[in-house]
């Protein structure tokens, strides 16, 4: 049973980094550079100790429960009433990240690397393989998280250092040219969209063999994400310029076609497209196992397997509805998509431990008005 399953704090900070870089490298660049333009990477330097200040939210109020998900541990504060209401929320929140994470990846394997191919194929393809590693469970895709960790280290580092000499300081010239205003605007969804969406890891937290350093490598692993994918929107920044980084729904594959050392290292951007897909995938994988999960856990159901076919099956159909295409997110749904994440990444936790607070202090005071 999934009670019974066990992580190590190594795996799960594997898996937070995967999930918070996830499917970022894909749209981030894009998004952020539409709204703060040359200066877009000044929005996501910033936008990181705001996310750090979110992961921490996080941390402390899975504290109050250890033992218990997200889904139980709103249940045990609000209440079977309030606490269901809310937990049916977060429910519909993982259904329809799930849903969108794995359209991402299907536009994206469609228009870089599969063009002949029908993107309703790649999407039951994609969807087959969350149910596939919904069935094996976490510990599963949590040792091949390590498995993938030092290969996507090795290809992203080769992927910068083989960039470096294309790289024109001119493409982020002036510097806040249009003030602070954009800059802070591109800082709503630089921490949105990455940090606030981890409230996804208070369903796998309860997994974990903690160690006293348990909270320190959670957070070094949300800062590493942060650098790296502001790292990331740098380098696309330098390379390509703002413009056609503000233009292009993919960046990564435009990057990767830069590449040609000595004519000898050529055509590697389906290799790093499908590493990109690959931990975008993981990210839906952790979505779609709350999806389920937690399911099971509001109704009270021991087991959650034979759940995870049909949660498979909607997940298909809402990958179809849920946008036309990337550029539709990337443009129209970038401020509501940040509100929805910092509702259920931010302003709900505060609640919770506000709640879990007063009746902490409204006990105390019976117990001493008893005595």
């Amino acid at each position: 049973m999934l009670k019974k399953a066990r992580i190590s704090v190594r795996q799960v900070t594997v898996l937070m980094f995967l999930s918070l870089i996830g499917d970022m490298l894909l749209i981030y660049p894009t998004m952020i550079t539409h709204i703060a333009h040359q200066d877009a990477w000044i929005s996501s330097i910033l936008s990181i100790p705001l996310g750090l200040i979110i992961i921490y939210v996080l941390l402390r109020l899975h504290e109050l429960y250890p033992s218990l998900t997200l889904i139980e541990a709103t249940r045990k504060i609000l209440g079977p009433v309030f606490g269901s209401i809310v937990s049916c929320w977060y429910l519909f929140y993982f259904f329809m990240s799930t849903a969108l994470n794995a359209r991402e990846v299907g536009d994206y394997l469609t228009t870089q690397i599969f063009e002949s191919t029908p993107l309703r194929v790649l999407l039951a393809m994609e969807v087959l393989m969350l149910v596939l590693a919904a069935l094996a469970g976490i510990e599963a895709f949590s040792r091949v998280s390590e498995i993938l960790i030092p290969v996507y280290v090795f290809i992203f580092s080769g992927l910068i250092l083989a960039l470096l000499p294309q790289i024109h300081l001119s493409n982020v010239r002036p510097v806040l040219e249009n003030g602070l205003a954009p800059v802070a605007k591109g800082m709503v969804p630089g921490a949105a969209m990455p940090f606030a969406g981890m409230s996804i890891m208070l369903m796998v937290f309860p997994f974990v063999n903690k160690k006293g350093h348990f909270k320190r490598d959670m957070l070094l692993a949300s800062l590493l994400g942060g650098v790296l994918i502001s790292l990331f929107l740098l380098l696309s920044l330098l390379v390509i310029g703002p413009f056609v980084t503000n233009y292009s729904p993919y960046i990564s594959s435009a990057l990767s076609t830069k590449i040609n050392e000595l004519n000898y290292i050529t055509r590697i951007e389906s290799l790093v497209a499908l590493l990109w897909a690959l931990v975008a995938f993981f990210k839906g994988v952790i979505f779609f196992f709350a999806f389920t999960f937690g399911i099971t856990q509001l109704f009270r159901i021991s087991n959650v397997q034979p759940f995870i076919i049909p949660a498979g099956a909607l997940v298909f159909g809402m990958t179809i509805l849920i946008t036309p295409n990337v550029f539709y997110y990337v443009r129209t749904l970038v401020y509501p998509m940040a509100a929805w994440h910092y509702t259920n990444g931010l302003i709900i936790p505060l609640l919770l431990w506000t709640v879990y607070l007063c009746r902490q202090k409204w006990k105390h005071r019976q117990n001493t008005s008893k005595k």
